[in-house]
């Protein structure tokens, strides 16, 4: 198919109740993006309008399900694109759809491949990274008048720890705690890889039941509890802290709890910070997250975890902290707010690696790729 015959039609996200939107910022990135390469693309609500043929359709997560029915049953392309892992969020709309030849999923971490690979192995997928909106996410140069930035929503981390022991059976909590134990240690590896050394050293076989009911309890808890360590740890710095949740029972210290923001506030607030910390997931093993790239975009220094995938990508442009003891991060800190000259330059790289390889038409035209 000629690229002057195609029509994308993008799903656009609605988040009323989310303040902070960032799914109906991808989804408004996507279709510019598309645009930007010279492609044919709409709101799947403006095709349906004005009766708009289109071959392919794709959103983010659940975003214009209602029409997927229809739209597979036409024998037209419906890509799903997971915010997360589509072990933590997703898998369930998943199976709904595998059965439809045209149904594809694309992940944004390459460590869920091999579990969807044994679990679903008629599924059509592969990896496609987050990417950043230059037009949304622009530097303004401003003052930097606040020292380190952090955007993350928080979990009680006590009491889900409280209600898997009261509610799971003592030999699954404990097979638990053996699985979120080594993910803490090394969180560098995949959740996949995890727990198969352990369930393999009992000799147990995994269902996918099972294995989501691990996967979603314990990257969960290995991801709050890294947040929590690795804000705790830097309780001498101004750290400010926006998200939802009760982030006011981990912090100590300096750093302050901010409350929720708009998007529209996060970009003025990342505008104005020297540095902004970035603790990479399990829910995101492998992939590049938007916090990233959202920093990179507007010339803000990112502070990351020493993690292989981001490493590969932005290089010296980053400071790097280990996120299994977070032992070195107050250093790093302290090093990089008193050598601004040093951060100015690195920022500036990642900026030039964000603008020639995440931007929304970078990932359109990969998107291309697979289609033709």
């Amino acid at each position: 198919m000629e690229k002057e015959d195609i029509i994308v039609a993008v799903h656009k996200t609605n988040e009323q109740n989310n303040s902070f939107n960032i799914l109906s910022s991808f989804s408004d990135g996507l279709l510019n993006g598309f645009r930007q390469i010279g492609i044919k693309a709409y709101t799947t609500e403006e095709c349906n309008a004005d009766k708009i043929p289109f071959n392919i359709a794709i959103g983010f997560d659940n975003a214009g399900i209602e029409h997927w029915q229809h739209i597979l049953s036409n024998n037209i392309t419906n890509v799903m694109w997971s915010s997360e892992s589509v072990f933590a969020k997703n898998f369930d709309t998943i199976k709904q759809f595998v059965s439809f030849d045209k149904f594809v999923v694309f992940e944004t971490t390459p460590s869920d491949i091999p579990a969807l690979t044994k679990y679903l192995p008629e599924l059509k997928h592969g990896y496609i990274p987050q990417a950043v909106d230059l037009d949304l996410w622009q530097n303004t140069h401003s003052k930097k008048e606040i020292d380190i930035v952090y955007f993350s929503p928080m979990i009680d981390i006590d009491e889900k720890f409280k209600k898997l022991k009261e509610t799971m059976p003592e030999l699954v909590f404990n097979l638990m705690m053996q699985i979120y134990e080594l993910t803490m240690k090394n969180p560098n590896h995949t959740f996949w890889q995890i727990a198969s050394a352990v369930t393999d050293s009992y000799g147990l076989t995994l269902d996918i039941e099972q294995y989501l009911l691990l996967f979603t309890n314990i990257s969960e808890l290995a991801m709050y509890e890294q947040k929590a360590q690795m804000i705790q740890k830097l309780s001498d710095f101004d750290v400010r802290i926006y998200g939802n949740g009760p982030w006011e029972k981990y912090i100590k210290g300096k750093a302050k709890y901010m409350g929720q923001c708009s998007i529209e506030e996060s970009i003025d607030i990342m505008n104005k910070s020297k540095i902004s910390l970035y603790c990479h997931p399990m829910q995101q093993g492998l992939g590049i997250h938007h916090t990233i790239l959202n920093a990179s975009a507007v010339g803000t220094f990112s502070l990351v975890s020493d993690s292989p995938s981001l490493k590969a990508e932005f290089a010296d442009s980053f400071g790097y902290f280990n996120h299994s003891s977070f032992d070195d991060i107050a250093d790093k800190a302290a090093y990089y707010l008193a050598n601004e000259d040093e951060r100015t330059q690195m920022a500036d790289k990642a900026f030039n690696i964000t603008k020639e390889k995440h931007t929304w038409a970078c990932r359109a035209k990969s998107i291309m790729e697979i289609v033709d």
